[in-house]
């Protein structure tokens, strides 16, 4: 399906969350009568709907916790229907065993309340037949369910990840030089590195979700080497966060002054460059070995001065914003190594690289 496709379809209610659930409820039917014939056909479908979510991960979670429900439930019911028969205190017993149990094992709240469901109707219809089918065409549900999940992805997933990494990066780096202007763009820094974060997060948490799709297995090395910088990436926007947090408690004229703004914004240029070498196809005139050794001799230059004219006081509270800078540097270089490592296929990403090229040639660019 592509992304064109995907867009009409929605706009008349036929989302691809949708699209999963119809299908995988149908063939669990029909998977269920081809095997049985009539009995109790309506489990499989029903598993199949209730496990369906918007990724692999999440329905195969799903789908073992209602796989273990099922299963210590039917246990529960067929021990409590052997000597009791169905009424109140049958009922009162089997859910105080059941759920007890569960909850004692610290199973999940979604599976616990599946041991209850499936005790009551299993003593209901109390019978060795129903526990067996129940826990069969469950796990057929579950297990056509995720595979539907695995085949129809999102079009374009990998590149979608990529751009919100790449997105992220820039919107960071943005951050990191706003952190020490004295312009507007030292106002939007706390919310833009708020939101490079979340841009980082999503994109690390869709990254996953996609290692378990079928259609993204041939992305599978851009996949590992997309993790590896987005993890690298991660900790630098940890950095960065401390950084912001030691600059806010500098007297005003070090946080605002013109050598602060050059050893920030040289350190910033390297994430940006970083992330538009690593996540673009972007061609690069700048060298980022080179970009991390200006970097580099700014620190310590500027480090160097400062220890002869500046307070014991005020060299200590500088120390810990320097110190946060070179771990930045030192934890680009460690990115820019394993990716040499990892060389993944070529994977256009078109939107963003007009702005990471434009980026890279005049330093930082300061609109998203």
């Amino acid at each position: 399906m592509n992304e064109g496709l995907q867009d009409r379809l929605e706009k008349f209610g036929l989302s691809l969350y949708m699209i999963r659930v119809t299908i995988a409820a149908s063939l669990s039917w029909l998977a269920v009568h081809s095997l049985h014939g009539d009995s109790y056909l309506y489990f499989a479908p029903l598993a199949a709907i209730l496990i369906t979510q918007g990724s692999v991960k999440a329905s195969l979670e799903k789908g073992i916790y209602r796989l273990m429900g099922v299963v210590l439930g039917g246990i529960v019911s067929l021990l409590v229907g052997h000597f009791f028969d169905v009424g109140a205190l049958s009922i009162l017993l089997m859910l105080l065993i059941g759920i007890g149990v569960a909850t004692a094992c610290r199973i999940n709240i979604q599976a616990v309340s599946q041991v209850g469901v499936t005790s009551v109707l299993a003593l209901t219809f109390y019978q060795d037949p129903y526990i067996v089918w129940r826990v069969a065409e469950t796990l057929i549900g579950v297990l056509i369910a995720l595979i539907i999940n695995m085949i129809i992805v999102p079009p374009g997933g990998f590149v979608k990840v990529k751009r919100l990494a790449l997105e992220g990066t820039l919107l960071l780096a943005d951050a990191l030089t706003g952190l020490a202007a004295e312009s507007s763009s030292s106002k939007q820094a706390p919310e833009r590195l708020v939101r490079s974060g979340q841009l980082l997060a999503k994109s690390d948490k869709q990254q996953k979700e996609l290692h378990y799709t079928l259609s993204h297995y041939q992305c599978r090395s851009g996949l590992r080497s997309l993790t590896q910088a987005t993890s690298h990436l991660q900790k630098v926007h940890r950095y960065v966060k401390e950084i912001a947090e030691e600059i806010s408690l500098l007297p005003a004229h070090y946080a605002a002054a013109d050598w602060m703004t050059e050893v920030v914004t040289a350190t910033a240029d390297c994430i940006a460059l970083y992330g538009t070498k690593t996540l673009s196809d972007a061609e690069c005139t700048r060298s980022l070995p080179e970009a991390l050794r200006r970097a580099r001799d700014l620190q310590f230059a500027w480090f160097s001065e400062l220890q002869g004219q500046c307070s014991l006081t005020a060299v200590r509270d500088l120390g810990a914003v320097f110190s946060h800078l070179n771990r930045v540097l030192e934890e680009i270089e460690r990115a820019d190594y394993a990716a040499t490592i990892i060389i993944p296929a070529p994977v256009s990403v078109r939107a963003g690289s007009a702005r990471a090229v434009h980026l890279v040639k005049r330093g930082l660019s300061h609109k998203l």
